[in-house]
């Protein structure tokens, strides 16, 4: 295994997305186009019917690139890892895909209940699946609840990833990040695998970003979050690197948080007050950065350079 392998997973992926999605861009274009939610800032209407589904580009390059390097560089032996990252990034993208599907036809997605089920079964399925592999807690914790914790772990990622996806080439850049972290991880580890793995995920949306970064002329739709969210948790499991990934993912965790913030606080004053009040302007935080007079490119380049730091901090817990 050389580094020149490495960097041919990340080149191959790129390139690979990058001429995908040029190729599919005709035919997204063709489509109704996204739907804005009446729930984000005004400037966000001017993105109307731009095409979406364009992380069906890199859910077909980064398991191809993968697997293929993975087979010329390692050896059959090291497909069980990378399968698994594969395995669960076409499967929630599958999701996804049905998500956007009801969008752009009916306007309406799935409900949030059935959505989260089906996440919920597809995490258990591909922690199951991997659990002979999945390295051991750095803590002594029972078996049941390190399961638990796994599941719980790849939910938040896929979600994170999902809600993160809001600002042209902000998810994918943030992405990129994290993975290029866990691939250094990996390497050190002397995980070689997973570590193409990553690479080749770090790729595939560097290549996205040629045509997602602002402003967009493709989105990646649930379709691309998702399985970007589910190849990354599912990389920090197989490599061990969990209590590093708490720390490299730290901007996927406060877009969250900052969700789940403001629905509790508007229900609990709703309660209270008998009228629902705001903690932040507007969320997930990235739109309140928009409300207080910042530009979509500042607000990315800033959450990048956040995820960046998050990155460096997690590499040197190694």
């Amino acid at each position: 295994m050389t580094t020149q392998s490495l960097v041919i997973a990340w080149l191959l992926s790129a390139v690979f997305t990058a001429s995908l999605t040029w190729l599919l861009l005709p035919s997204l274009r063709r489509l109704k186009g996204e739907t804005v939610r009446e729930d984000v800032p005004e400037r966000h209407r001017l993105k109307a019917g731009t095409p979406t589904l364009g992380g069906l580009a890199f859910v077909l390059a980064v398991p191809l690139s993968a697997v293929a390097v993975t087979l010329l560089a390692v050896g059959r032996s090291a497909l069980p890892r990378v399968l698994l990252g594969c395995g669960a990034m076409v499967s929630f993208a599958v999701l996804g895909f049905a998500d956007d599907w009801a969008k752009l036809w009916r306007r309406k997605g799935w409900r949030t209940q059935p959505k989260l089920a089906a996440q919920i079964a597809l995490a258990l399925l591909w922690v199951g699946l991997g659990w002979r592999i999945v390295p051991s807690p750095p803590l002594s914790l029972p078996t049941w609840l390190w399961f638990a914790f796994a599941v719980l772990l790849l939910l938040a990622t896929v979600n994170g990833v999902n809600i993160a996806d809001g600002l042209d080439g902000l998810a994918a850049g943030l992405t990129a990040i994290a993975a290029l972290a866990l691939s250094l991880l990996a390497c050190w580890q002397g995980q070689w695998e997973v570590a193409l793995f990553t690479l080749a995920l770090c790729g595939g949306c560097c290549g996205f970003l040629l045509f997602n970064r602002y402003p967009a002329k493709v989105f990646m739709g649930d379709t691309g979050s998702m399985a970007l969210g589910a190849g990354l948790g599912m990389a920090a499991l197989l490599n061990g690197a969990v209590m590093p990934f708490l720390v490299i993912g730290a901007v996927f965790w406060v877009e969250q948080l900052t969700v789940v913030m403001q629905v509790a606080y508007f229900k609990w004053t709703k309660r209270r007050f008998g009228e629902g009040r705001r903690l932040f302007p507007m969320t997930p935080i990235h739109h309140s950065f928009e409300l207080w007079g910042w530009s979509e490119p500042n607000i990315v380049l800033a959450f990048w350079a956040m995820g960046a730091l998050a990155a460096l901090v997690g590499i040197s817990l190694r």
